[in-house]
């Protein structure tokens, strides 16, 4: 069976036989449950966007210093190795969701490619079991765990979340990290599309900043490089949690192409000319084409550009969501001091953020708790723009020393 479904007319079903056909796919993707898939080779040249493979394989000081830029973090931690000499870690160590440098994307790729159906990121659940440190070299498999269908009363469209899970093998086989990526995919059946035909977005204008706004955002980022609120050396002892309690704030934005290239550098594979030809050419019907030079455009270049973001149905160009994920980091790390190590970052992209937005990076502890002789927090956080709307949230369970076990090592 193809994967995007062409031996089907889909648009001139019935929203029955609609419904049937689309039960059937996802029903025979369901049966590879399980399935391992290697990606492509680090060497080969990509004929899918959606199916990618390693896209950093050494681990460099560099590198955790470039996604350190790409957030807006100036902590030394992450930056200067005679500072992190001197942490328990005994050397610099990569921040959460870093492994996205490494690679990003599943070689599974987006699979329900057919009419009326349309892919948005649903976010990311990082697990990390050891640190992640420069001279680490990586490979890496996927498993598919197939689609789940949710439900959507009142909806036009169904919703399904695929999810695939990517392994992070370091040079002594030990798997460090696991990025399981979600997808959403909203079918709408053919009889009902008129009533999707008020785009949610269709109002959406950028904010002009006042002054006094703008005079704020620049002393929290003065704040940022003055290193207040963060925690650093200063140990967080488990016992002095308290459950309910705030994470100071930090702010991001107002969100532009610089920040966007930024994360691109780190976290984005390199397409251009002839190689962003290869990666396009087999999928040309969703890479639409832009009436002012008549060729194709590649999807992602919605990140970047109005223009582009028009062609496929939204005013403004938009934030990646694997960047909205990486700025929530900041306020976890910044809170949780050199000392402590992110276990799991499960992360929900709840809506669109767009370039000339603001967000500020906000979070509470949930709940504080002992498993497995670890003393762990749980620390809700999330995502807020200039209107008080949540783009995305996230639980992090972060581990912490408790002042027994100070004088031991993680």
């Amino acid at each position: 069976m193809a994967e995007n479904a062409s031996e089907y007319n889909w648009d001139n079903l019935s929203d029955d036989e609609w419904n049937k056909r689309l039960d059937e796919h996802i029903a025979k993707f369901n049966e590879g449950r399980g399935d391992i898939k290697t990606p492509p080779p680090v060497h080969a040249i990509m004929d899918n966007e959606y199916e990618r493979g390693i896209n950093n394989k050494l681990v460099t000081e560099d590198l955790i210093r470039h996604y350190a830029d790409a957030i807006g973090d100036p902590s030394p931690f992450w930056r200067d190795p005679s500072y992190a000499a001197g942490t328990r870690w005994g050397g610099i160590i990569a921040p959460p969701t870093f492994e996205s440098c490494i690679s990003f994307g599943s070689s599974f790729g987006g699979r329900l490619r057919v009419p009326g159906v349309a892919r948005l990121a649903a976010g990311n659940k990082h697990d990390y079991l050891k640190p992640i440190r420069p001279g680490d070299e990586f490979h890496i498999y996927d498993k598919y765990m197939g689609f789940e269908e949710k439900k959507t009363e009142g909806k036009a469209y169904r919703m399904f979340i695929e999810s695939v899970p990517r392994y992070f093998i370091n040079q002594r086989d030990e798997i460090v990290a696991v990025a399981t990526g979600r997808n959403i995919y909203m079918a709408t059946p053919p009889g009902r599309r008129e009533e999707k035909k008020n785009k949610p977005y269709a109002d959406k204008k950028r904010r002009h900043y006042s002054e006094e706004e703008l005079a704020m955002i620049h002393q929290g980022y003065e704040d940022q490089l003055a290193g207040v609120g963060r925690r650093g050396a200063n140990t967080l002892y488990w016992e002095d949690v308290v459950e309910g309690a705030d994470i100071r704030p930090v702010i991001k934005g107002p969100y532009d192409v610089s920040d966007a290239c930024a994360r691109t550098i780190v976290s984005t594979y390199p397409y251009a000319f002839a190689i962003k030809w290869a990666v396009m050419r087999k999928h040309l019907q969703h890479h639409p084409i832009d009436p002012e030079t008549g060729e194709h455009r590649i999807r992602r270049d919605w990140h970047y550009e109005d223009h582009a973001a028009r062609l496929f149905g939204i005013p403004l160009a938009n934030v990646g969501g694997i960047h909205n994920e990486m700025m929530l980091v900041h306020a976890v790390t910044d809170w949780m001091g050199d000392d402590a190590f992110v276990k799991t970052m499960d992360s929900q992209d709840r809506r669109m953020n767009f370039l000339g937005d603001m967000t500020w990076v906000k979070g509470k502890v949930v709940r504080k708790f002992v498993e497995h002789d670890e003393h762990l927090v749980d620390v809700e956080v999330w995502g807020e723009n200039q209107d008080g709307v949540v783009h995305t949230r996230a639980n992090f369970i972060v581990r912490l020393v408790s002042r027994a076990e100070y004088k031991g090592s993680f």
